[in-house]
């Protein structure tokens, strides 16, 4: 029986379902948790967009999120909106997330604070394996700095 309470976006999840992965998905960077979790939300062929490169596999993943852990602490993300459309077998996503962490570089005497607002696109699919979502497409189009937060 449909949950009715649950709208449903063309396709196989829920948009409580696509929300709820976002979150798990911020959630994982937030904690640092291992490689392999993150590894597993993203496809074979995940290609992701940063300001400072684009990324093609997930070996290219893992060697970018096994280095960003050892640069950013203390994060919390915090999903201000994520808008969902249907398209070609692919879930399109528009995400805002307010992102800050601290930071050090040495050989400065302290960590920094940095702060912005990430203006994100995202495709998702089904995983033909797990049946999952996975990410396939991970772009981000702008970080807007908070007052006071250093260029990234």
């Amino acid at each position: 029986m449909p949950d009715h309470d649950t709208p449903r976006v063309a396709g196989s999840f829920s948009r409580a379902e696509i929300e709820a992965f976002v979150a798990d998905w911020y959630r994982q960077l937030d904690i640092h948790a291992p490689a392999e979790q993150l590894v597993s939300m993203v496809a074979d062929q995940v290609e992701m967009q940063f300001p400072e490169g684009a990324i093609h596999g997930v070996e290219a993943f893992r060697t970018w999120y096994e280095g960003v852990i050892r640069l950013f602490f203390d994060e919390l993300h915090a999903v201000t909106h994520v808008g969902i459309a249907w398209q070609d077998d692919r879930y399109l996503l528009e995400v805002v997330v307010n992102w800050q962490a601290r930071r050090w570089r040495p050989p400065a005497p302290r960590s920094e604070w940095i702060g912005f607002d990430a203006y994100q696109r995202w495709e998702m699919i089904a995983s033909p394996a797990s049946g999952r979502p996975v990410v396939v497409r991970y772009i981000v189009d702008e970080l807007r700095p908070m007052p006071g937060s250093p260029p990234l």
